[in-house]
């Protein structure tokens, strides 16, 4: 029996490819799934629920990155960043370099740091030299003796960037153990982040493989296969829809009104959030009663700070609450939290946008997930007066948001003033609507194969 180890070095992996119909497909197909993670055990109790299958799961030792590991993986990534801001002309790359600098250590560390990438490592010949140093510092095999134990034959990796999956790809290719990792999201591939690298990566599309082209062009087109993400499929399973009367009881939401969601981001990609909500239950509020909409608030599953609670507060009868149902399992001893969500949390989303009329946020794939039921999305675009080094023209500027150009795929809203009309158009919005239509173009351009995601990669890991 062939065995292929899921790598989830974090909780990010468990909707897209624990929840999805991978591990299903592969058990029927006679393949032992194994987990290899560094999840909570409420965590595997909670996949082993979903699909009713007791797993061979392992726990990874920790592993403690080096300063000069460290130094190295983001030195990379900011010679990455700025050779690909010449490479695209795109300035707003540099938002993906923001290091914490609050301790001594830190602000002199990245001082250095910056300091070399700027006196060199400006050819891509060198960034090159610089990750072949990274790869090579994992040169113990810390893990080899866990995977020979394991007898595996395949290990894929579920997001690129997880800084502890490294030492364990390493471990892998010096046994001889086949390699594949996903790229995670459609917004990925620019960001400089391609800390883990496998034998072959698995993609949402054609655009995101064109990416990898353009931004690693020493990875051969050939190990770069196009599966589609899971992420979608649950949008084809009518199991897990609600009717709109229980939807609507269940938030006490009127379902003989609009419904716009308003989908938060986390408080560093979008930290005016909280006035556009304001913005939009006031101009909501200065409607006569039976012409108001209803706003139900999905925040960002991480935004714990609690910043939309006056709000909400100060508008009871417009704004209702759908907070995202994730775990967040402790470890003391350890001192982290693992962050991950509940399948009824997939269920949630799946009803959010199926009785919501629209989506609202600034620039959120959410337009994408509303796409799958041919409904409309508005992207914010002003700024609120106090908006301090941030602004809405940054966001739109980034890398990922060129894959719309020559489209109009989101209805934008330019003022607080239009809210209410932009609003409007895109209630009386149909699947003859350039919006409607482009949105359905758009999302065919970032994610291919939505319907077969599952089968393709579960099909990928047993060749």
């Amino acid at each position: 029996m062939k065995s292929v180890a899921f790598l989830l070095a974090d909780g990010v992996g468990i909707r897209n490819y624990l929840y999805s119909d991978v591990l299903k497909e592969l058990i029927e197909k006679g393949v032992e799934p194994i987990l290899l993670h560094d999840l909570s055990d409420q965590a595997i109790e909670e996949i082993e629920k979903h699909h009713h299958y007791k797993f061979i799961s392992h726990k990874i030792p920790q592993h403690k990155e080096t300063v000069e590991q460290k130094f190295l993986r983001e030195l990379i990534s900011l010679a990455r960043i700025k050779f690909n801001i010449k490479l695209t002309n795109n300035t707003s790359l540099r938002n993906n370099w923001k290091p914490i600098k609050k301790k001594f250590f830190q602000k002199v560390f990245y001082f250095v740091l910056e300091l070399i990438s700027f006196l060199g490592f400006k050819k891509y010949a060198s960034i090159l030299q610089l990750e072949k140093l990274y790869e090579n510092s994992f040169s113990d095999d810390a893990y080899g003796h866990l995977l020979r134990d394991l007898n595996i034959d395949v290990i894929f990796n579920t997001h690129q960037r997880v800084i502890k999956a490294a030492p364990i790809i390493a471990s892998a290719k010096k046994n001889n153990i086949k390699t594949i990792g996903a790229i995670f999201s459609w917004d990925n591939i620019p960001k400089a982040k391609l800390t883990v690298r496998t034998d072959s990566y698995v993609v949402w599309s054609e655009h995101m493989k064109d990416e990898m082209k353009l931004f690693y062009p020493e990875i051969s087109q050939e190990k770069i296969i196009i599966t589609g993400t899971p992420q979608f499929e649950f949008y084809a399973n009518k199991e897990l829809l609600q009717s709109k009367e229980e939807f609507c009881n269940q938030f006490a939401l009127d379902a003989s009104k609009k419904i716009i969601c308003y989908s938060g981001d986390d408080t560093r990609t979008s930290p005016y959030d909280p006035d556009y909500l304001y913005d939009l239950a006031s101009s909501i509020h200065q409607l006569p009663e039976d012409k108001q909409a209803q706003v139900l608030l999905r925040r960002c599953p991480v935004d714990l700070t609690g910043r939309f609670d006056s709000i909400v507060k100060k508008y009871p009868k417009i704004i209702k609450v759908a907070d995202p149902l994730w775990n967040f399992d402790k470890n003391n001893k350890q001192n982290w939290t693992l962050v991950y969500p509940k399948f009824e949390d997939v269920a949630l989303l799946i009803n959010t946008v199926k009785h919501c009329d629209v989506v609202l946020n600034v620039g959120s794939t959410m337009a994408h997930d509303f796409a799958m039921y041919q409904k409309p999305a508005i992207y914010i675009n002003y700024d609120v007066p106090h908006a301090k080094k941030w602004s809405v023209d940054t966001i739109y500027k980034f890398q990922h948001f060129r894959s719309m150009e020559g489209l109009k795929p989101v209805f934008w809203l330019n003022s607080k003033e239009s809210i209410i009309e932009t609003l409007d158009h895109a209630f009386n919005s149909n699947k003859n609507s350039k919006e409607i239509i482009d949105g359905q173009k758009w999302v065919d351009t970032i994610s291919n194969e939505r319907e077969n995601a599952s089968k393709n990669i579960s099909n990928l890991l047993i060749q």
